[in-house]
């Protein structure tokens, strides 16, 4: 098989492991929980909620033995840092804007040589605090590899280091296996109850579950860059107002403030009356108003734009080319980036951390990299929106 990824070598994993483990505590106050994952060996299939930049490693310090990360495309298109990544760890690349069978294929290889694949089914790390969209059909595939299945929650990551958060808070952040499901368990099921376990096991809320905890993550800044996340102002309805510095996050039209307190909850300053008490609660707001907004109007004159943004195109797990620099603006059926159109009934999008956008458009791939405190957020769920509407879709997804 052209391009084929080999099984990860256990004894670099082990080699790794013995600098990564004391890094990870002293710099997140990580654990991983190992009385839960005793006795699991390869070859197995493990899935794993998606907190944070580091949760690759994070996983890996429950387990003896290397494994084959899936991890997306754009990973892999940095040159010497990615050939080196290829050659220590044996990352399998996926591209998110359509279904990838190599991707596929190389799993498949990867358990039938006795290894070990893990993925984070979300394919993201959370925006909002609660898991994102866990896609159907990874039962599906998870029956298909006839290795047993193992279940990995992380909870406190999202605390610990938000997506949208430059330096890490000091808490607790844990991981530990929930749930062991033999291959015969899986053979037996069908797709859907595989999907429902996955789901159960998966979907975790860090607001809910630290509501009860009420674990102190301290550190400085913990609002700086939240509004690389967070668009909208639901006292006053800009779209373009909020701004952060230090705890606290306010917005430039109506003088909302309110400030992120050690447990990540909202305390409220000033004119924050319809503001809730949580970014997650937040963000439903914000999509229940991109929703509903009228964007007829907005044919010929953007609703929102940036600039200084540049765009580059790039091949699948390969180095990007630059194109060039400009601005970007969102219209009612299309958005541009330096001049170049994106019609949204023929292109999905995917925010890579908070500062670069990935298109797919047709056959070609695209990137789009934004200085701080810029949101490619509402470009993405605004376009996902409206790409739903278009395409009359009875499911909506919003990228995340």
């Amino acid at each position: 098989m052209a391009n084929r990824v080999k099984k990860a070598n256990t004894f670099v994993f082990w080699f790794f492991k013995l600098f990564i483990r004391p890094a990870l505590y002293i710099m997140y106050r990580f654990r991983f929980e190992k009385n839960t994952s005793k006795g699991i060996k390869r070859p197995c299939f493990i899935l794993s909620n998606h907190q944070t930049v580091i949760d690759q490693f994070a996983v890996c310090m429950g387990f003896n033995f290397g494994i084959n990360f899936v991890g997306s495309d754009t990973l892999f298109r940095y040159g010497l840092k990615s050939k080196l990544m290829m050659l220590i760890a044996r990352p399998i690349p996926f591209s998110k804007g359509n279904s990838d069978l190599t991707a596929v294929r190389n799993m498949i290889s990867v358990i039938k040589d006795g290894g070990c694949v893990a993925m984070f089914p979300s394919g993201n790390r959370s925006f909002y605090g609660e898991e994102s969209t866990i896609v159907k059909g990874i039962g599906k595939m998870a029956r298909k590899f006839n290795a047993p299945l193992v279940l990995v929650r992380l909870r406190g990551g999202f605390f610990t280091m938000p997506r949208w958060k430059v330096k890490a808070s000091k808490g607790k952040m844990r991981a530990c296996v929930t749930k062991v499901v033999p291959a015969q368990e899986l053979a037996a099921m069908t797709n859907a109850e595989v999907d429902e376990i996955i789901q159960k096991e998966l979907g975790f809320n860090d607001f809910e579950y630290n509501n009860t905890a009420r674990i102190a993550f301290h550190g400085k800044h913990k609002a700086e860059y939240l509004e690389s996340v967070l668009f909208y102002c639901p006292e006053c309805s800009s779209l373009t107002g909020l701004y952060s510095q230090g705890d606290e996050f306010s917005c430039r039209g109506c003088g909302m403030k309110v400030r992120i307190n050690d447990t990540g909850f909202f305390e409220k300053i000033s004119k924050a009356q319809n503001v809730p008490d949580t970014i997650l609660q937040w963000s439903y707001k914000q999509l229940d108003y991109i929703k509903k907004f009228d964007y007829s109007g907005f044919s010929c004159k953007p609703l929102f734009s940036d600039d200084n943004i540049s765009l580059s195109i790039a091949e699948r797990a390969k180095n990007e080319h630059f194109l060039g620099k400009g601005s970007i603006e969102f219209f009612c059926d299309r958005f541009t980036a330096c001049g170049q159109e994106f019609y949204f009934f023929e292109t999905t999008m995917a925010v890579q951390g908070v500062r670069k956008l990935t298109i797919y458009n047709k056959d070609s791939v695209y990137a789009v990299e934004v200085p701080f405190r810029t949101n490619l957020m509402k470009y993405m769920i605004c376009g996902f929106h409206l790409r739903n509407n278009i395409l009359k879709n009875d499911v909506e997804y919003f990228g995340y």
